[in-house]
């Protein structure tokens, strides 16, 4: 069965940026999407938001390292400062 591009990128959001699902959840319904939200991740994601999901306990330590193993020197890697700087200074 095809991937749905559209899938992938939401159960990627869900639950990367905003841990309201997860690969267990992913798995048990359509285990087909597991590697491809994780490469999505890899490919869209900086590493600090991969970390982020890690820390909040959103994904596990496997999860993760598979993740990170998935990112090339092409992707995202560690957030520019000033759009860090930028994204805390609108948080508060």
């Amino acid at each position: 069965m095809a991937v749905n591009p559209l899938l992938v990128r939401s159960y990627a959001t869900n639950v990367y940026l905003a841990g309201t699902n997860s690969f267990a959840n992913i798995a048990a319904t359509r285990p087909d999407y597991v590697q491809p939200v994780k490469q999505y991740a890899a490919d869209k994601y900086y590493i600090d938001d991969i970390d982020n999901a890690l820390t909040k306990g959103w994904i596990t330590p496997e999860e993760h390292a598979d993740t990170l193993a998935l990112k090339g020197p092409e992707d995202p890697q560690y957030r520019p400062i000033t759009l860090a700087a930028e994204q805390e200074a609108l948080a508060e």
